[in-house]
Formats: structure tokens, C-alpha cells, sequence
């Protein structure tokens, strides 16, 4: 079984994924005490996830230093997702001068260890004309790791310079970028997400790495719901009006004729959480980890929450104020209600024998700032293509989580607030 590291691993999504690729897990780096507590947490209740003691407490950087002496060179896999607050809109735009910036942490990962493959993950924001020249210069340095900088005061345009002349760095890799919105391969929620994936140039395999396809569409899931209604159907609930914005869409789409049967449909939030029992604030439901109602959600400028009937918002990492919104349901009567921790897990596709412990405020800090557990799965399966000369064959995801690893005992919700409201 090929083996990674996992670099800043947050509350574990990218580590699920790419255990349920077939990797696994021999260190997994994360400074932030109260994700490590949920990883920790998994190790006991799943011990073939990850061992509790791989678990590290511990700054990337700080944790490079121990790196010779842990006997990781040449593993296969490397894989993580850099704090993006210095690229997301949403943070303080400061970019390669935020001290939160790990991506030459992440470089000199790369150099240290000397994986086959590599994997980073990112916001979308990295791609906006004012961050995109500085990714620019990180991907070509991970295409030459070994090209370190002068010294600290040497301004990183002067070393995207010498990367770029630099004709044999020894240390390379083939570098690949994509773009990857969660909701097109399965995923019930509009998440786009840039990756880095990096293959050493000296592998049998550096050139069988095959991009992620699309398996999903929003235009089937737009025929399942107005044109033939089998979304409805399937619900058992009586079909709404179509929302305004939708409807010329749908026009087309009914003009055409055109049935795409090789296309699944978008999954919407109904789709992810109706068999879950109905949540009841301020009370944990017993047959359902972190399935507790949170009272108080209510709508503001530009944070309406996420319909019911769609793929959910981009779950961020927090409570309120920005977060407020996408954490929300709104439902058919503009009612809305804030998701459980339990509901936020199944919009990133983490298993139902996960556990979310710690504070809500910590719960969807964790979530928010995870990559989609199905999505780590299909980069790393492709990435085993790569590693073990085995053919690909992509599962488009059709249920939330493997039907072994559910814990819901009682079927599905009949509540108002899963019904059509």
C-alpha cells in the first residue's frame, strides 16, 4: 500500500480521501490543537484511518526539522492544503506577505522528502490577476524544488527568475493544474478548489496522471427537477414553482429535446441529508453523531442560505458573519435554519462514523476549511494510476457515504423540515 504525509490536516478530509484511494498515512501535520483532538478522535474509534501517535501537534516548519530522522524520503505521496486565508476573498488579501502563507513551507516539504507525488490544495482565489503571478511562481518551484532561494532577503521574483533558468535541478517534477468544482463529480455542494499535483520526473508513470471528469451537470439536474420531475418524484413531495432565475435555462433545455443520459444530475442538499432524522434544537439525536439543532439562524444582506433544492453553498470556516449564509437551508417557504455539524459533514462527504468533537464553533471551523472528502478520493485515485500501473475506472458518487459506515438507525427524516415547505 503506497504511503503519504499529510501536511496542515485540518479536521481530516483530505486524509479520508486519500484513505479510501488506498494510501496510507504515516504522519499527519497539523498546529491547530482543537483538529488535532478530531483526528486523534478517529484514530481511536477507526484505527485503520491513521495511527493516534502519527498525529503531530506541530508547525509545518518546525516539524521539517525532525523530517531525517523519520525515514520518509521517497514516500510516495505528499498531500495537504495550505492555510488560503492570504488568497481567499474572504481574508485579508495579503497574500505571499501573510505570515500564513505555507506554500514555501510546502516547497521545502517537497525537497525535503522527495515524494512520488505531490498534492496541494487551495481556494480558487490563487487565480485572481492579483495572487495569479505569485502561483505561478509557486508551481514552477515545485517543478524544481531544489532551487532554493539565496538567501531571506531575496524578493521572489528574482527566484521565479533563476527557476525558470535553471536547466538541470536534479530534483523535478511534472507539475499539473486543475480547477475542481465539487459539485460536478457528485459532491452536493458548489465548492471549486484549484490543485497542485506534482509527479517526479523520474517515475514509469509521469505522464499517465489523467485530469478529473466531470460526471455531474446542473442541466440534468435541471431535467430531473422541471422536465421529467423525477426529482420530486423520487422525494415524495409536490413540486414548487420554478425560481424565476432557472426558467429560460429550463426553456432551452425543453426546446432541445436533448436527454443526456450518460450525465447524473447535480445532488442538492436534499439529496445529502434527507434520510437523517429531522434535528431538534439544542438537543443531540442518539442515533446520529453531531446531529444537534442550533437555534438562531436568520438571513442578511447577501446571506439568504443555501436552497434545499440545489447543491449547498460553499461551506466556509465559521459560524456567522460571512459563514452565516452557506451554512444555512433555505427552504421552499424562504424559511431557513442553520446546518447540524452532522448535515455540514455529509455536504463535504465525510463518513457518518466520523466524529466531530469539540465546540460548533470549532466543528465548522474544521469542516469549513476541509477539502471534500470525495474529491481528495478521485485526485488520489488517479494519482494510484500513476504509482501502480493500474487502469482507472472513476465511481461517480451517488450516496453521501459508504452504506457500511452509516450510523443513521432510524430511515429517513419525515419532518417539515426536509419535506417541501
Amino acid at each position: 500500500m503506497p504511503r503519504s504525509v499529510e501536511l496542515f490536516a485540518g479536521g481530516g478530509g483530505m486524509a479520508i480521501g486519500m484513505f479510501n484511494a488506498g494510501f496510507e498515512h504515516e504522519q499527519l501535520i497539523e498546529r491547530d490543537p482543537r483538529a488535532c483532538h478530531i483526528l486523534r478522535a478517529n484514530a481511536d474509534r477507526s484505527p485503520d484511518l491513521w495511527k493516534r501517535e502519527h498525529v503531530r501537534e506541530a508547525d509545518v516548519r518546525t516539524w521539517l526539522k525532525e523530517v531525517p530522522s523519520l525515514g520518509l524520503e521517497g514516500i510516495d505521496l505528499v498531500a495537504g492544503g495550505p492555510p488560503c486565508q492570504p488568497f481567499s476573498i474572504s481574508g485579508a488579501h495579503a497574500a505571499e506577505n501573510d505570515e500564513r502563507n505555507m506554500f514555501p513551507a510546502s516547497v521545502e516539504a517537497v525537497r525535503i522528502l522527495k515524494p512520488k507525488c505531490f498534492v496541494f490544495e487551495n481556494v480558487p482565489g490563487l487565480l485572481r490577476p492579483t495572487f495569479k503571478p505569485y502561483y505561478d511562481y509557486i508551481a514552477d518551484w515545485l517543478t524544481k524544488p531544489s532551487v532554493r532561494p539565496r538567501n531571506r532577503d531575496e524578493h521572489w521574483t528574482a527566484h521565479h527568475g533563476r527557476i525558470l533558468k535553471t536547466k538541470r535541478p536534479g530534483l523535478s517534477y511534472k507539475v499539473h493544474q486543475q480547477v475542481i468544482d465539487a459539485a460536478d463529480i457528485g459532491v452536493p455542494q458548489a465548492r471549486k478548489r484549484v490543485f497542485l499535483v506534482g509527479i517526479r520526473t523520474d517515475l514509469p508513470g509521469v505522464d499517465r496522471w489523467s485530469p478529473v471528469q466531470p460526471t455531474h451537470t446542473m442541466d440534468q439536474l435541471l431535467r430531473e427537477q422541471w422536465i421529467s420531475e423525477a426529482y420530486w418524484q423520487r422525494h415524495e413531495i409536490k413540486k414548487p414553482e420554478i425560481p424565476e432565475r432557472y426558467r429560460s435555462r429550463v426553456e432551452l433545455l425543453r426546446s432541445t429535446g436533448d436527454w443526456a443520459d450518460e450525465e447524473l444530475a447535480w445532488r442538492t442538499t436534499r439529496d445529502a441529508i434527507s434520510d437523517l432524522p429531522s434535528p431538534k434544537d439544542n438537543i443531540d439525536i442518539p442515533t446520529v453523531l453531531n446531529h444537534r439543532g442550533i437555534p438562531g439562524a436568520r438571513v442578511y444582506a447577501r446571506h439568504r442560505g443555501g436552497w434545499i433544492d440545489w447543491p449547498a453553498k460553499t461551506l466556509k470556516a465559521g459560524v456567522h458573519g460571512v459563514a452565516g449564509g452557506e451554512a444555512m437551508i433555505r427552504f421552499q417557504d424562504d424559511s431557513v435554519r442553520y446546518l447540524t455539524v452532522r448535515e455540514s459533514a455529509r455536504i463535504q462527504t465525510f463518513p457518518d462514523d466520523y466524529e466531530i468533537p469539540g465546540t460548533r464553533t470549532a466543528a465548522m471551523r474544521a469542516l469549513g476549511n476541509a477539502v471534500a472528502v470525495e474529491v481528495a478520493a478521485e485526485v488520489g485515485r488517479r494519482l494510484r494510476v500513476v504509482l501502480d500501473d493500474e487502469p482507472l475506472v472513476q465511481q461517480p458518487l451517488l450516496q453521501p457515504v459508504p452504506a457500511q459506515r452509516r450510523l443513521v438507525a432510524d430511515g429517513r427524516g419525515s419532518d417539515a423540515a426536509y419535506a417541501g415547505r
